[in-house]
């Protein structure tokens, strides 16, 4: 069915396109030791060895069940690890494949290196059995797979063992100088034995706890900072063959480049000419009938590479940069980018980032300017830092720059704070002939959070934040709301340790609550909560959430247009989680949620996946859900109105790896809804609902989108993709189409389909 759909959208171009392959794929070579999975080089018997492995699954600090030795070696050309895992043949084997950066739900191995040694980001190297590879970036408080990095894996079993062997370039990130050529890191080892749910490390150190990557083990290593310059030309074409309805889109052929550069091993300066930003990954359908923007993440390569130093994530899941604003346009389409430009420079404790874009002009639409730059410092305990984003729209005729100082202190007791001073300046008017700006808005926003884990079994977290009714992120950052003062905390208990007979491996049991108000005084959430996860021996795992809500105000669901009163109310969540090492997996949730206004509503998800082979997945998502008395903004008739309400879910995937250089997947997605209007409701002075005159309608929808995606790995970071996608969107004032026809009227009602072939190859 793939190469069907491809050969039929064949052309001169991509013909042309298709046979650059030939002078782009060629074998590399990657060191004196080769990557093979097997440890035989002699320079392995010299190396240093880690063996004194403990259980961090459940967090008991034992020795670990299973023997785990890891070597190190280093060479100018980078570090070398060589992971022997014993795992008798009774003990069974998930050697599943995944997609690069997917999560690798099988037995792994984890390397993780902080290049400074400073506890400030640690990276994270994955290797799963069938060497399948993912990386990220790890601090105290975030884990991120946005990262992409150069770097080589094999895997091979041996009787009652298997191995790993892996080589990470020293250009793998930029770091700070080497006093006298030897360089300080610190390393954090880590196994998962995926069927028994068990994970060991070396040293004793786990997220879950505030001095994560303090407790790493530090080594000492010969190192020499190299210059690198690595280059990544692109070549796409992109078939638009339905565009809007029935009219055809045009088709674009393109070509540019990205560079890395590394004048030393402590600056990186990325840059990007003309870049490709066509999407080769979909991203998720999402329906939003809510007051509040969804967040989608970033998957660009210029925006991910070397981009750690400018993670800006708040506590509330806010951003001060959201690289997703940049290209974004306007309701007249999508910005082109010109040229990007990114830097990074890594000191013995200063660090330094800047980064600019710059969108081109795409006829009487002007294209906007982006900045942003880091600053950090830390001195023992205290990390200090400041933040600046500057964007320039104008097609907007508007200027917004945010600046942030920060700081982040902990010691060994367990006791950490994490706080930010922000400021935000937002002008508008034409930049012309020098004329002057005018002020908008501006105003201030700040947050702390402070967290404390007296031990393994107990965590606390306490958050407050306060942002002014103008302060503004959204120019080139994420911001949920303004206009808040809010509160939330949390503690934790997580029992560790059971009866080697009982059924239960560990459990956690967590307290929380929330409150939040406007800038009038008005409580918009109060909350209490309590959740109980139980995780079995056999794998399985059961969660429930109940939780109560006081009577509050919901200043936003009106647009601006009054102040919605609400009764208080309920919420509970189930979740069961079948064995993770079986060929058929799955889970089952069911949620509610009640208050007077809304009435009762609820959803059950299913998720079953199947790994037909090690290399074949077939995963599932389905889910069904009802609201009584769903009440949203209407606004063809400017007021609220109140539907009996029915959602449909469905996600359908396959991956397919036919060997370890290809990768075939298809994703189908879903998403319909059925309204049947109960009443409209305008507001009493109360902000009660009150019955209106102005009849509302029904509604019925339908979103549906289709991604079939080939793609060859030349080597690490240099690919070749095939992409064909479809979406299609269907409405009506039926408000009771039913499941089968949304679905069928949403396929078939397509409004977009493209053919995208792109190659991407490192120099």
């Amino acid at each position: 069915m793939l190469v069907t759909c491809f050969m039929r959208f064949s052309h001169p171009i991509l013909l042309l396109f298709l046979a650059t392959v030939c002078l782009f794929v060629k074998p590399y070579s990657l060191a004196e030791i080769a990557i093979d999975g097997v440890l035989d080089e002699p320079e392995w018997a010299e190396a240093m060895q880690f063996k004194n492995f403990v259980s961090v699954v459940p967090l008991t600090g034992s020795p670990a069940k299973y023997a785990t030795t890891v070597r190190v070696l280093a060479s100018e050309d980078g570090i070398f690890f060589g992971f022997e895992n014993h795992q008798p043949a009774e003990v069974k084997r998930i050697r599943r494949q995944f997609a690069r950066d997917a999560d690798v739900e099988a037995d792994r191995n984890i390397v993780s290196i902080d290049f400074e040694g400073n506890a400030l980001v640690g990276y994270c190297f994955v290797v799963g059995s069938a060497n399948s590879r993912q990386d990220a970036t790890q601090t105290n408080s975030e884990y991120s797979n946005a990262w992409d990095g150069t770097w080589y894996s094999q895997t091979h079993e041996d009787g009652e063992y298997w191995y790993s062997e892996i080589h990470i370039p020293w250009t793998v990130a930029p770091m700070s100088k080497a006093a006298d050529g030897r360089k300080k890191i610190s390393l954090w080892f880590s196994r998962v034995v995926y069927d028994e749910s068990l994970r060991f490390a070396f040293p004793d150190a786990f997220y879950s706890r505030p001095t994560f990557l303090e407790d790493w083990h530090t080594i000492e290593l010969d190192y020499k900072g190299q210059a690198t310059l690595d280059l990544f030309p692109y070549i796409s074409y992109a078939e638009q063959i339905r565009e809007s309805g029935d009219s055809a889109g045009e088709n674009r052929f393109e070509i540019g480049f990205d560079v890395i550069w590394r004048p030393n091993g402590s600056t990186q300066v990325t840059g990007a000419i003309n870049p490709d930003f066509g999407q080769v990954e979909s991203d998720d359908l999402v329906v939003n009938f809510t007051a509040f923007e969804t967040f989608v993440s970033e998957k660009r390569p210029f925006f991910t590479e070397n981009q750690s130093l400018f993670s800006s994530s708040i506590p509330n899941d806010d951003q001060i940069l959201y690289t997703r604003r940049i290209g974004a346009g306007n309701s007249d389409g999508l910005m082109d980018i010109d040229v990007a430009l990114k830097t990074t420079h890594f000191g013995d404790n200063v660090d330094l980032g800047l980064f600019a874009v710059l969108e081109s002009d795409q006829g009487d639409r002007f294209g906007g300017e982006f900045f942003a730059s880091r600053f950090q410092r830390k001195v023992n305990d205290l990390t200090v830092g400041h933040r600046l984003t500057y964007s320039d729209k104008p097609i907007l005729e508007r200027q917004a720059t945010v600046q942030a100082i920060d700081l982040d202190w902990q010691n060994q007791t367990g006791l950490r704070i994490k706080g930010e001073l922000l400021f935000s300046d937002v002008r508008r008017g034409s930049d012309a002939a020098g004329s002057r700006l005018e002020i908008e808005e501006q105003d201030f926003a700040g947050w702390t959070k402070l967290s404390y884990g007296p031990s393994d079994a107990w965590k606390h977290n306490l958050f407050l934040s306060r942002y002014g009714d103008e302060f503004d992120l959204n120019d080139l950052g994420f911001m949920k709301r303004n206009d808040i003062t809010e509160v939330y905390g949390s503690s934790r208990y997580k029992r560790l340790k059971y009866d080697s007979d009982s059924i239960l491996l560990s459990s956690s049991t967590k307290l929380d609550f929330g409150y939040s108000e406007n800038s009038a005084g008005l409580r918009l959430e109060s909350w209490l909560g309590f959740e109980n996860e139980w995780d079995f021996r056999s794998t399985r795992s059961i969660e429930f959430n109940f939780g109560v809500f006081s009577s509050g105000w919901d200043d936003r669901i009106t647009r601006g247009n009054g102040i919605a009163a609400y009764s208080p109310g309920y919420w509970s969540y189930a979740e069961y989680r079948s064995p993770q090492g079986d060929q058929f997996n799955y889970f089952a949730a069911l949620e509610a949620d009640y208050n007077p206004e809304q009435e009762l509503s609820w959803k059950l998800s299913f998720g079953p996946e199947v790994y037909a082979t090690d290399s074949l997945t077939l995963s599932t998502f389905f889910s069904f859900g009802r609201k009584e008395h769903w009440l949203i903004w209407d606004s063809d008739t400017h007021q609220l109105a109140g539907y009996d309400s029915a959602f449909f879910d469905m996600n359908l995937g396959l991956d397919w790896y036919p060997s370890e250089r290809h990768e075939v997947r298809i994703k189908f997605q879903w998403v319909g809804i059925d309204a049947e209007v109960v009443s409209g409701y305008v507001l009493d002075d109360k902000g009660r609902l009150i019955t209106s005159d102005s009849p509302s309608l029904n509604f019925s929808l339908s979103d549906t989108a289709l991604q079939l995606r080939y793609r060859f790995q030349i080597a690490p970071l240099s690919d070749i993709f095939l992409v064909y996608s479809r979406g299609g969107y269907y409405e009506s004032q039926n408000g009771e189409e039913g499941p089968g026809k949304l679905l069928r009227e949403g396929w078939e009602d397509a409004m977009v389909e493209t053919f995208i072939a792109k190659i991407r190859y490192r120099f």
